[in-house]
């Protein structure tokens, strides 16, 4: 029999041994009763969270009163979520808070979101969601993830993902994940140095209480296969000690030609609990892609603008996929402690090491040769050997109590971030090619490094919160400071030392009000800063962009029914941004700045038992205040969608002789946004549409996944001279067991 995966959530079992009637009475009794339904409440709304009561029918005087037994499960920040409305997040204030709470913008998708829209990755599974702009392209290499006119900045468990100047990148399979929280707006209060959009925290599977037996075979079109499981449970009886294991091989193509995407990931856990008070957690993890993708850009004309030669195929890779490739492995170890000290402090560190090795050989297309009416382009090709190593650790003390009828949760930080990448590179020309009739005979390939560059980057940073509630008012403030340092060592071709130390303070401000309906209106002001390297023309060293938001918003979670709704009205801009020094051609000064403001709507909801929806909406307004570039003031910039749209929704029967039937279907609508920085073109809007069908029986789930179910050819974005078609027709099957 299939059984029902808790893992994470806490429960509170109050059992009232029997007593006599005759000596306690009944108002008692029924007072007791109350007294633990009432405590099982979730304090935020006053809304029971999942709770089963049992009890009996009164018996007659001087009688045993039978036992009553009071169930109460509430939701994990960090562990499964029935269904896909989530509650309660660490991300947002890094302490466990309601969504209902936190003064700033928070989607989650769980993993059941997840396993119905049958995503593939982590862009796949955030394309339903306000302020991300999923580019969903045919680049299997990295996620590819922007909000609010910025790319994100990625962490896994609430360490940063640190990204190279070049290729060694990591990138997580969703398989491996419980769920995605992706807080928007800036977060360095919390976090440091950062994207002014904000950060996707990506939450990994890690050891459970309850048994989770689960093996998984899919298969798709592109001659996708792949095989999965995940197992874990308790060692003993009493589960101090837990295990699980979470796996997967993969081996597909892809709809460019030429081009794989395969995968091995192994990631194991153990979670140590000799007490009720302490918890550790040992986990690593595995992941080879012996083929990654690769960068398959193609030029504007033939895609998103006019060709005499036609449209170039969705299809096409410029380049020879005979000698071009991308091998990647990375692997990680670390672990996840917290220890309650009394019933005020908490103390939780986390801490990883985690290396990433890219060998990369690419080519790619320079401009159309001259003469040839835009059919034939010059190539160039690059070979990139990369090493990257990564320590973050992040300790945290937290002091929770009361004065009064002020409650409050005080948090104190301190984070430490060092990252060290040397990478070998050599680049050239290599020839020409057609991408309309291609000879690849005509293609030369890079075969030696010409370049070596070493990075060593670290970041500390001392943050401190304080969440106080007073009667239905919640007040939300932080402060942080960060000391960083950047030492770019460059031997080869040329040499060069570049040695960068900026130190930032941010904060944030949030208040919130909470109706006892359950609407929360709030207010919210932060700040980030991102550190950029490089020199200006004086040689000395680029400060940070920094970014500052303003933000109105409404959080509504009904009493009534299972659903979570938000609004959120902004005011993002970044300054310090590099541009081009006029005056010194090939440096660049600081004084750019960028202005993004918006609306973003979303709500889950659970309508009954059998239908579920999810719908959001984003209209981004992002412009160019300053800049160097006379073409570029008052332009949008590329990448971001003007509207976005989405619903999904899904319907299970579970009841009836179709019991275990469900079928799910979706709408994407993805807006016009610019072309090249200057505006002279504009990649056009999309309607995708995608569908599921699935069936549960017994132990057994089927299901089907169809996206783009209508094929359509589309142009994801354009950027840099250069545009990324996005994904056709993708038909995923799954067969998954569970005992």
């Amino acid at each position: 029999m299939k059984k029902t995966n808790m893992t994470g959530r806490r429960g509170l079992i109050l059992k009232l041994s029997p007593v006599r009637l005759a000596l306690l009475g009944m108002p008692l009794a029924v007072s007791a009763v109350a007294h633990a339904q009432s405590s099982s409440t979730d304090s935020t709304t006053g809304a029971h969270n999942g709770q089963t009561t049992r009890s009996t029918q009164a018996t007659p005087a001087n009688s045993t009163l039978p036992a009553v037994n009071v169930e109460s499960q509430r939701e994990s920040p960090t562990g499964p979520t029935a269904g896909i409305v989530a509650k309660r997040t660490v991300t947002g204030t890094k302490t466990d808070t309601p969504l209902l709470r936190v003064p700033q913008s928070v989607s989650v998708v769980t993993r059941d979101q997840m396993d119905r829209q049958g995503v593939t990755t982590v862009d796949q599974a955030l394309r339903y969601t306000p302020g991300v702009y999923s580019q969903d392209s045919t680049d299997f290499r990295f996620d590819q993830l922007r909000g609010r006119g910025f790319d994100y900045s990625e962490y896994l468990d609430g360490l940063a993902l640190q990204l190279s100047q070049y290729y060694a990148n990591p990138r997580i399979d969703p398989y491996l994940l419980e769920r995605i929280d992706v807080l928007r707006g800036p977060a360095s209060v919390l976090y440091g140095a950062g994207s002014p959009a904000g950060i996707v925290n990506m939450v990994s599977k890690f050891a459970t209480e309850d048994q989770v037996n689960e093996v998984q075979l899919q298969f798709g079109n592109d001659n996708r296969y792949e095989a999965a499981f995940d197992v874990g449970g308790k060692v003993d009886k009493d589960g101090t000690v837990l295990w699980r294991i979470v796996g997967l091989g993969r081996d597909a193509d892809t709809q460019v030609d030429g081009v794989k995407d395969q995968r091995i990931a192994l990631a194991p856990s153990v979670t140590i609990k000799p007490n009720a008070d302490t918890r550790l957690t040992l986990y690593a993890q595995y992941q080879r892609d012996p083929a990654g993708g690769l960068f398959d850009s193609l030029p504007v004309q033939g895609t998103a603008s006019y060709n005499p030669n036609g449209r170039i195929s969705p299809g096409t890779y410029i380049g020879n996929t005979d000698t071009d490739y991308f091998h990647r492995t990375q692997y990680a170890f670390g672990y996840k402690f917290e220890q309650k000290i009394n019933d005020v402090f908490t103390f939780r560190s986390n801490a990883r090491y985690m290396h990433d090795d890219v060998d990369y050989r690419q080519s790619y297309f320079g401009t159309w040769q001259a003469g040839t009416n835009q059919s034939v382009l010059t190539m160039s090709a690059f070979l990139d050997r990369e090493h990257l190593s990564q320590f973050a650790m992040d300790n945290q003390l937290q002091a929770k109590f009361s004065t009064g009828d002020v409650k409050q949760t005080v948090l104190f930080g301190v984070d430490y971030q060092r990252l060290l990448s040397g990478t070998n590179s050599g680049s050239g020309a290599v020839g020409t090619l057609n991408p309309f009739d291609p000879d690849f005979s005509t293609v030369g390939q890079i075969d030696t490094t010409t370049k070596r560059v070493d990075t060593a980057t670290d970041q500390l940073g001392a943050y401190l919160q304080d969440q106080i509630e007073y009667r239905r008012w919640l007040l939300t403030l932080g402060i942080r400071n960060d000391w960083t340092s950047t030492n770019i060592q460059t031997s080869g071709s040329s040499t060069g030392l570049q040695n960068q130390t900026p130190h930032a303070f941010t904060w944030r401000g949030g208040l919130s009000y909470l109706f006892d309906s359950g609407i929360a209106p709030y207010f919210s002001y932060a700040k980030s800063f991102q550190p950029t390297t490089g020199v200006n023309f004086a040689g000395q060293a680029l400060a940070p962009t920094t970014g500052q938001e303003y933000e109105v918003g409404v959080k509504y979670q009904p009493k009534s029914y299972n659903a979570f709704y938000s609004a959120a009205i902004f005011d993002l801009t970044q300054h310090n941004v590099a541009t081009t020094d006029l005056n010194h051609p090939g440096f660049s000064v600081q004084t750019g700045e960028v202005r993004s403001r918006g609306l973003e709507l979303e709500g889950h909801v659970q309508l009954t038992d059998d239908l579920s929806v999810l719908a959001s909406y984003t209209y981004l307004n992002q412009v160019v205040l300053e800049s160097n570039t006379a073409s570029q003031v008052g332009k949008r910039p590329t990448m971001a969608p003007r509207n976005m749209a989405n619903l999904w929704a899904d319907y299970t029967l579970h009841g009836g002789p179709a019991r275990g039937l469900g079928f799910g279907a979706g709408v994407r609508y993805i807006g016009m946004s610019a072309g090249d920085t200057a505006n002279t073109f504009d990649v056009g809007s999309v309607v995708l549409l995608d569908a599921a069908v699935h069936y549960d029986i017994r132990n057994w789930r089927f299901q089907v996944n169809a996206t783009n179910l209508t094929n359509r050819t589309y142009v994801a974005y354009c950027s840099g001279g250069a545009c990324y078609y996005g994904s056709k027709i993708g038909v995923l099957g799954t067969a998954k067991y569970q005992w």
